[in-house]
């Protein structure tokens, strides 16, 4: 068990100098967006702490400082909130800092508290009862307590950002394949995942000081792996995550000019430009690029295709798309053409794309309409 407590600690210590240095350069970097490169430097830096923690241990400066226990305790704590954050800043640009944010740090005092509290405890703490008295003479287990409650918290609070986040994505794009954040869900499915195999083994050892130090190193290598694995694959999608998007509507409309009237005018400028120019086709084509054609607002053929046409930007374009295809697949010499030539032509951009789209709003995949287009 030393051999592999050593092991991990010395691959925790390279982890740490890597996070330490991608702190350092998000922190300074000018472009993109700087609040939310600024709480992923903070998030990065908390978790260099905490991949220190086995090489402080063997060194025995725990000895020497016993108060680096305080930080070294508590920091787990901030892995939450901090991530939190950051995908906030990155999804809701128009998100203002507000008192009730000083609240995601309340665990990491709570945590600081009660580490500082069992220094200072005088003999075994006996003299303390109820739960202060075990908090102060545990503070690890209350740790373990609060980030376990701070794991499913956060990880529910994220997933409900980026669904949120992918509405306004589907208000602006046609085409989100290259703009999806599923993968960032499974990453959180993972974060979870490594919390839950870690609980597991720190009841199997019976809570017992080396093997929890030896299942402490195997949990901080595995949340950094994932964490730096979440890096490099957010820097293949740098249309969410470095830069801004393309302009977008203003919440909900708020005081917009749109009249009835206009909104009705837009909305048959609308139609005849989809039937004349057939701007569906472009697999790239965006919410701006539409209102940029019709030389109008992009609030306002916002509002418009939402509120009489019922439908956000990706499925009011997806349905010409579609409804191009079906024309296609019905037609007598279909069965000549290949499906990546259809989809192509109709304005997707693959055919997985292609295959998905159709099946959402036709009920059926590209094959089977093909096979029969007659059945409803």
């Amino acid at each position: 068990m030393d051999f592999w407590i050593k092991f991990l600690s010395y691959i925790n210590l390279a982890g740490a100098i890597h996070a330490l240095i991608q702190s350092m350069l998000l922190f300074f970097i000018r472009r993109g967006n700087r609040r939310a490169n600024k709480i992923m430097a903070f998030f990065l830096l908390a978790l260099a702490i905490g991949m220190a923690n086995g090489i402080i241990s063997l060194l025995g400066l725990y000895e020497i400082w016993p108060a680096l226990s305080i930080l070294m305790g508590s920091v787990i704590l901030t892995y939450g909130p901090l991530f939190y954050l950051y995908i906030r800043a990155m999804t809701d640009k128009d998100h203002r800092w507000t008192p009730f944010d000083v609240l995601h740090g309340v665990p990491f005092l709570l945590g600081m508290l009660v580490y500082g509290a069992y220094l200072r405890l005088p003999g075994d703490g006996s003299a303390l009862s109820g739960f202060i008295g075990f908090a102060v003479r545990s503070p690890w287990l209350i740790v373990t307590i609060l980030s376990t409650l701070q794991t499913v918290v956060y990880v529910a609070s994220v997933i409900r950002l980026l669904w949120a986040h992918s509405e306004r994505i589907k208000a602006t794009y046609s085409t989100i394949d290259r703009i999806n954040l599923g993968w960032l869900r499974r990453r959180l499915v993972v974060y979870a995942a490594i919390w839950a195999v870690g609980l597991a083994m720190v009841a199997a050892v019976r809570f017992e000081s080396r093997a929890i130090g030896l299942v402490g190193q195997i949990v901080s290598f595995l949340i950094a792996l994932n964490t730096f694995m979440t890096g490099y694959l957010a820097m293949l999608q740098p249309e969410i995550f470095f830069g801004p998007f393309e302009a977008r509507p203003a919440r909900r409309y708020e005081r917009s000019s749109l009249t009835p009237e206009n909104a009705a005018l837009h909305k048959t400028r609308l139609l005849e430009l989809m039937e004349r120019e057939k701007s569906f086709l472009d697999p790239e084509i965006t919410l701006p690029k539409l209102a940029q054609a019709l030389e109008i607002p992009v609030a306002h053929l916002s509002r418009v295709i939402n509120d009489l046409f019922g439908r956000n930007f990706y499925e009011f374009i997806n349905h010409y798309r579609v409804e191009d295809a079906k024309r296609r697949l019905a037609m007598p010499d279909a069965g000549r053409e290949k499906l990546i030539t259809v989809a192509l032509d109709c304005g997707f951009n693959s055919v997985a794309t292609f295959n998905r789209v159709f099946k959402e709003l036709a009920g059926r995949t590209p094959s089977e309409y093909r096979k029969n287009p007659t059945v409803p």
